[in-house]
């Protein structure tokens, strides 16, 4: 896929928040790097399913969603989904 060539780290952020801001109906200007989904964003298990299906499709790569969890901060998130959909090995 071409587009994946062209992938930055911030090409991938704007695109996280922008599925995020669909998703879960967050405004934009809440999501920020240091965001957690638990409590800053306060998004509900369901949300997250339905967010990391959004992701998949959106950057054609499979997410390990206990991974995302474990994460749960926006910006340690936009780097996961940046490296997966590199081809880099992480979980």
């Amino acid at each position: 896929m071409s587009g994946q060539l062209a992938l930055t780290p911030e090409t991938v952020r704007r695109r996280v928040a922008s599925v995020l801001h669909e998703v879960a109906g967050i405004p934009l200007e809440q999501i920020t790097d240091d965001a957690s989904f638990d409590t800053t964003l306060a998004i509900e298990s369901v949300q997250l399913v339905e967010l990391q299906v959004a992701l998949e499709e959106e950057f054609q790569t499979e997410l390990d969603p206990l991974y995302m969890i474990e994460l749960n901060r926006f910006g340690d998130i936009v780097e996961y989904i940046y490296r997966r959909a590199r081809g880099e090995e992480v979980p």
